[in-house]
């Protein structure tokens, strides 16, 4: 039988993958319609082949996109699923992730993240990134959607096309790719209850801060790409100022987040972290931005 859905989790050697796999093997959905397809490299052993899981092997070591367009290559399902090897989906993942496709006109769809609060940093980077997407944010429309939880049709492929391997890091290949989909159409909805558990490996300030210059790096809201579509703001069209303001714009970037969700509020004490990694992002953008030619072209 053509599995109906396919799940797609990038690998480099992640020593909890045998968790984000022991957690697909109890989802509620019948599993006899899904595929996992776990793609790159395993050193450590930990992805056990069955009917349910397939190891593709990238023989070298690949970035996130390269992986992700391997596995779209390699996936029989007709609603193809991401999720990342440091995550953990709840059991009723798949069920909440795959329901609004029995509305014909649902396209794409995200899911909720959830995440521990055990080490300073890694919550940090968590709420810093991922606000947008927890389980307690309503339900609705989104900008982009961060592939650690996404699915969409396999027709949105054939007209977005796959994501851009240029980006060599886990930061902003997702972004670009569904407002990829943003602009050809279609519209990227968030579902809360569909949870995956967020547990990367940044437990340290120099994690967070080259995970978030990375994304500041790679932003689409610098990508010459997309700039007749993400509005830029003044200080994005002129770097000196993005590079002179940047403390003052992080602790802004900072105040929002809390601003913008009560439920933030219980980690009030990771202000200092989180404005570390939002002036990470803006010296990230400034380096791209003070690049000659066309900034993000010159980058990837």
């Amino acid at each position: 039988m053509t599995p109906r859905t396919s799940v797609i989790i990038p690998n480099l050697h992640s020593p909890i993958i045998d968790q984000t796999l022991d957690a697909l093997h109890q989802q509620t959905l019948d599993l006899s319609q899904v595929e996992v397809l776990v793609v790159g490299l395993d050193g450590p052993g930990l992805v056990q082949e069955d009917d349910l899981v397939r190891l593709v092997s990238s023989g070298t070591p690949a970035s996130p996109a390269a992986n992700r367009n391997h596995g779209i290559r390699e996936a029989q399902g007709e609603i193809l699923c991401f999720t990342d090897a440091d995550c953990v989906p709840r059991p009723d993942w798949l069920a909440h992730l795959s329901a609004p496709y029995d509305d014909a006109a649902v396209s794409v769809v995200g899911g909720g993240v959830i995440f521990a609060s055990d080490n300073y940093w890694t919550t940090c980077d968590n709420l810093s990134w991922f606000h947008e997407f927890l389980s307690s944010a309503p339900a609705g429309a989104r900008e982009h959607l961060a592939s650690l939880n996404l699915s969409l049709r396999r027709e949105v492929i054939e007209t977005v096309g796959p994501f851009d391997e240029r980006y060599p890091h886990a930061a902003g290949e997702d972004a670009d790719w569904t407002v990829r989909m943003r602009r050809a159409g279609y519209r990227l909805y968030f579902v809360p209850d569909a949870i995956v558990e967020h547990r990367p490996r940044r437990s340290d300030l120099r994690a967070v801060w080259r995970h978030a210059y990375n994304f500041g790096r790679y932003s689409t809201r610098i990508n010459p790409a997309h700039s007749d579509w993400r509005e830029s703001s003044f200080f994005l069209r002129h770097w000196p100022l993005l590079l002179l303001c940047s403390p003052l714009l992080a602790a802004g970037a900072t105040a929002r987040i809390f601003l913008a969700d009560r439920a933030t509020w219980r980690w009030w004490p990771t202000w200092p972290g989180i404005w570390l990694s939002k002036l990470a992002w803006c010296l990230g953008a400034t380096r791209t931005l003070a690049q000659p030619g066309m900034p993000l072209e010159h980058t990837l």
